[in-house]
């Protein structure tokens, strides 16, 4: 039985963005260690440079998780672009992962780029990058999120970002990587639980049954949150998870 959690985000995010998330999930599991990771170029490992492929992402994230000297296969939990990344690694390495579960995530193989990114998203966020770092975070949370702003965690977003600053190089790196993700994946439908927001406004939900039929895998549906489903019902996910990882 998987002794840790490994959690990963999606786009420019790190570890920090999870909010109370964490901890939550730490009280559900009890003694499974939960261990957030960020992908190169972002959250604390800000200045390296991002990988330019999924492929290289996973590689990335397999050389962090050595480094934590984990014993047997391990339980992911990743949101968006950590969905992507956690694709390949249930194709290329299958007995290293026990369980996964991937959130509001995408394949270019399956489904179009105007449903990967909703047009009106892409102009939302092209124009956030424009905007100073406050107004640049309310914005992104007001996206991907469908709950009213909770003002103490967009101070800790807007914090990070200054703390923490991703560069336009990396920002671009991640997007290329995620927008060139077509691996032909075959993995075993058993070890998969997807998850997905049905008011995502930023990715559409056709994306997860997408990615559920041609991996013949399992998908439950949040009715009202949005992309930042453990942010908008932290409880739902746990709730999913915990009936998952049995």
């Amino acid at each position: 039985m998987t002794r840790s959690i490994i959690l990963l985000r999606g786009l420019t995010r790190g570890t920090h963005h999870w909010g109370a998330f964490p901890d939550q999930l730490k009280a559900a599991f009890g003694q499974k260690k939960i261990i957030p990771i960020d992908l190169a170029g972002n959250g604390d490992r800000y200045k390296e440079a991002s990988p330019v492929s999924i492929k290289l992402a996973l590689e990335d994230i397999r050389n962090e998780v050595k480094k934590l000297k984990q014993e047997g296969p391990v339980t992911i939990l990743a949101l968006s672009l950590g969905g992507m990344i956690t694709l390949q690694w249930l194709n290329d390495y299958p007995d290293e992962i026990d369980k996964a579960i991937i959130i509001n995530s995408s394949h270019a193989g399956l489904s179009p780029l105007t449903k990967r990114m909703r047009p009106l998203s892409i102009l939302k966020l092209l124009l956030a990058i424009l905007q100073p770092i406050s107004l640049r975070e309310s914005s992104i949370y007001s996206l991907t999120s469908n709950n009213p702003i909770n003002k103490e965690l967009l101070e800790q977003w807007i914090t990070e970002a200054k703390n923490h600053p991703v560069s336009l190089a990396n920002a671009y790196r991640q997007a290329q990587a995620a927008r060139k993700f077509k691996t032909r994946i075959n993995i075993d439908a058993t070890k998969l639980l997807i998850l997905a927001s049905e008011n995502d406004r930023l990715v559409n939900v056709d994306c997860s049954i997408d990615i559920a039929k041609s991996t013949q895998s399992n998908i439950k549906y949040h009715t009202s949150a949005g992309h930042e489903v453990t942010l908008d019902d932290p409880l739902w996910v746990i709730y999913q998870a915990k009936e998952f990882i049995k």
